[in-house]
């Protein structure tokens, strides 16, 4: 994955002035029979941004501490599941989602397509648009479970029905496949705007086809059948295949363009700032993990690897150690999806027989391509796969592939907790504090849905029992 260079903050500054200008296109003395359209380019720049701030910042935190990945350092309710739902989605939708929507939109009519497909292939616009959407429902439906979906985005209705989950994966499937299907990956004009693959096509495709596996294994304790023929039909081959396959957006040297945790744990300190659990560090130090330096950093009191205990806080930082810099320093890039999370699909698949091959050998190359994309070294690899600790578990392979998966997924929060409610390893307990029974299964709905969206909000409770609480389980949480 290139490092990408375009100060994207300045390109977004002035793409805002533009559509500014443009707002009040019927006030203009412009030509009606000329249609004018926005850069589509400024648009991708924009949504990519908007949704990665959203989900890779508190939502991917509430993941991580969910899982036991970081904690809290001063301030610990979220840690011990005392938030209240304050996590809203409507942002996502009336920003990223809908920029994406106007990208679709722009590329789709005859008139105003010619005026953009400068700014990259028509096709290739909306296909990238298409996956960035499904990557977006994927997070929220996983989140909350029942959302807003066929009628979201629909300037004529205000107030969208609540979909099923398992529709909406459904639609996550088709979009998926459409965009597979649709996209080319030799151009005739280049895809601008791009700050996750550079408008590389091959790599978009590879993470559409990467990102169709994730749902479809999402689907395995719910319907297996389904999720078996889904991926008996995929391309592993097209999917990420080694650690330099990435999806991630690369920030930039300056506060309002820098990594969300450094924003927290340092623009923003005393607030929300992060230490990484003594759970995690716990595990992996058992295991002998050299993964450790890239996910943590040594604390400053005495240098050594230490793990703040979950959901308690700490009165001195410098005790304990905070996220490792290739996670949480200023330029450190957010993860959408790694090559590693895919080999662990493979792997599964394996285990539950929806493909052939050696479910061994996919999961040693899950854990080596996590390892190589954290900068370890071959030997120490070879080293820690060795380990009888580390031996795949044919009897039990959920443990194994589950708990190297929750090793592997540090920095994704999203999914590493959507992964532990799936397969139920490892066995976390509950904070000390905890508000609730259990570790919370989804997130609560939020004020803004109740104030504007009432009837269809409890229409989507009334399915999950009448209650919206963090303890009941999503659709394909068996």
């Amino acid at each position: 994955m290139k490092y990408i260079n375009l100060k994207w903050l300045s390109f977004l500054a002035i793409f805002a002035i533009f559509a500014t200008s443009c707002s009040n296109f019927e006030e203009m003395n412009i030509n009606p029979n000329k249609p004018v359209s926005v850069p589509t380019s400024g648009l991708l720049t924009q949504a990519q941004a908007n949704l990665v701030y959203n989900f890779n910042g508190e939502l991917s935190q509430l993941g991580e501490q969910y899982v036991q990945h970081l904690t809290q350092i001063d301030y610990v309710e979220k840690s011990n599941y005392n938030d209240d739902g304050i996590s809203s989605f409507t942002g996502i939708y009336r920003a990223g989602l809908n920029d994406l929507k106007d990208i679709i939109r722009i590329n789709s009519d005859e008139d105003l397509a010619k005026d953009v497909v400068k700014y990259g292939d028509n096709v290739n616009q909306i296909a990238v648009a298409n996956i960035l959407t499904t990557w977006s429902y994927h997070n929220m439906t996983d989140i909350w479970g029942d959302i807003p979906y066929t009628e979201a985005l629909n300037d004529e209705i205000l107030t969208p029905k609540y979909d099923a989950q398992e529709l909406i994966y459904d639609g996550l499937i088709a979009e998926l496949d459409n965009a597979i299907a649709t996209i080319n990956t030799s151009p005739t004009v280049g895809l601008q705007g791009d700050l996750i693959f550079d408008g590389d096509m091959a790599m978009w495709k590879a993470f559409a086809v990467s990102l169709r596996l994730r749902i479809a294994m999402r689907l395995s304790e719910v319907n297996s059948s389904k999720a078996g023929s889904l991926i008996t039909d995929a391309d592993f081959a097209s999917a990420f295949t080694s650690s330099a396959d990435v999806a991630q957006f690369n920030h930039l040297a300056s506060d309002a363009e820098a990594n969300p945790l450094y924003i927290d744990n340092v623009v923003n300190a005393g607030a929300d700032n992060f230490a990484v659990a003594n759970t995690l560090i716990d595990a992996m130090t058992t295991l002998n993990d050299p993964r450790i330096p890239a996910y943590a950093n040594a604390s400053v009191t005495d240098g050594t690897y230490v793990g703040l205990t979950y959901g308690v806080g700490a009165t001195n930082q410098d005790d304990v150690s905070l996220p490792g810099d290739m996670y949480a320093a200023q330029e450190a890039p957010s993860i959408l999806m790694t090559a590693a999370e895919v080999l662990f699909i493979k792997a599964e698949a394996a285990a539950r027989g929806y493909i052939g091959g050696d479910a061994a050998t996919f999961y040693n190359d899950a854990i080596t391509a996590s390892m190589e994309y954290n900068g370890v070294a071959a030997a120490d690899i070879t080293t820690y796969l060795a380990q009888a600790s580390v031996t795949y578990d044919a009897a039990n392979w959920e443990q194994s592939i589950g708990t190297q998966k929750w090793i592997a997924l540090y920095g994704v929060g999203i999914q590493a907790w959507a992964e532990w409610r799936r397969l139920d390893y490892p066995v976390l307990a509950l904070a000390p504090a905890a508000t609730t029974t259990t570790i919370p299964l989804r997130r609560a709905y939020t004020s803004d849905e109740y104030s504007t969206n009432f009837d269809n909000v409890s229409a989507a409770v009334e399915l999950l029992g009448g209650s919206d609480l963090f303890t009941l389980k999503i659709w394909w949480d068996k």
